[in-house]
């Protein structure tokens, strides 16, 4: 088994156990929000499996408490001035492409609170395991907001009445 993570302090940990690949949202403090270097890390363990031929399965879990409860708001608040937060954006969009057109078999141990784009990670794999109490949440369309990370896309697609109004 190998860690490429390289301490404690790291937003996403990468482990290598035979052909799995278990991916970590590490940040359970802050209910493992969305931040810039989550989406880097995660978009670069991804791209590094994708084309790996001893890989066969992506595991994604999240530390601590909750799945994800989506973008980091204050990393989008402190950003607003200079438009660094549209940088996050895109690179979210971009990874939320890849993970509904990656090769492998993508799993999801879902647990807790999933907001936004932490749902937007999971909703679309083949194979998602919730527990009991997981809430899953799209904040932005029970204010009438236009949902991100493709949900509009992704909520009148789903199965069975999941996707009814």
């Amino acid at each position: 088994m190998t860690k490429d993570a390289l301490n404690a302090e790291e937003v996403i940990l990468g482990e290598e156990v035979g052909r799995v690949r278990l991916i970590t949202l590490n940040r359970p403090r802050q209910l493992n929000v969305i931040s810039s270097r989550l989406v880097e890390l995660l978009a670069k363990f991804l791209e590094k499996w994708e084309k790996d031929c001893q890989a066969e399965l992506v595991i994604f879990k999240g530390a601590g408490r909750a799945f994800c409860a989506g973008g980091d708001l204050k990393m989008f608040y402190e950003g607003r001035l200079d438009d660094s937060c549209l940088e996050v954006v895109y690179r979210m969009y971009w990874l939320c492409y890849h993970i509904h057109t990656y090769k492998k078999t993508m799993v999801a141990l879902v647990h807790g609170i999933v907001i936004g784009g932490g749902g937007a990670m999971t909703v679309p794999l083949k194979f998602s395991v919730v527990t009991e109490k997981t809430v899953f949440s799209v904040p932005e369309a029970s204010i009438g907001l236009h949902t991100d990370c493709s949900f509009s896309y992704i909520l009148p697609r789903l199965p069975g009445y999941l996707g009814k109004c």
